[in-house]
């Protein structure tokens, strides 16, 4: 997933390349330059994305992405990393108010917005509105967006509409 942010054009950190190469080995994926990128120091961190695109490219996974900009390959792009984005909401390893503003900006706006996720982004909207902010009532709308995000993935994907 991360490849695939990269092909649209968002940056990590390299403190993420690095954790992704950590987990790769925990997971025992095999791959010369992963125990390269997984050890990489604070002082060493510039060759992060270098070292990153090498494991990519020793997996085979570089092979599987789009490798043009016509629209068609984005969109696939797009519309996997909005399913991922959701299935991290869901399980709680991002915050339903910054999945769901991720979502908005990199998925529904670029997707030409969709209306199969208006109402999610009609939700993160009223997350982030000042007025729920101010009233604390934001806990029953983050609970929206999560339960917003497991009803797109129970559909079928890509929705559609």
């Amino acid at each position: 997933m991360l490849a695939l942010e990269r092909l649209i054009g968002r940056r990590h950190h390299p403190e993420q390349l690095i954790e992704a190469g950590l987990t790769a080995l925990v997971l025992d994926v095999e791959a010369e330059f992963l125990p390269l990128l997984a050890g990489l120091s604070r002082s060493e961190h510039e060759q992060a994305d270098v070292l990153f695109e090498q494991v990519l490219d020793e997996l085979g996974l570089l092979q599987d992405l789009p490798n043009d900009t016509t629209d068609l390959p984005w969109e696939v792009a797009r519309r996997e990393l909005v399913r991922w984005w959701l299935r991290l909401i869901v399980n709680g390893s991002l915050a339903p108010g910054a999945g769901g503003d991720l979502i908005t900006y990199e998925g529904w706006g670029a997707l030409a917005r969709p209306q199969t996720l208006r109402p999610l982004v009609d939700k993160t909207q009223a997350y982030n509105d000042w007025a729920a902010i101010r009233l604390g009532d934001r806990e029953a709308l983050a609970n929206s967006i999560v339960e917003e995000a497991r009803r797109l993935l129970t559909g079928p994907w890509p929705p559609q509409g």
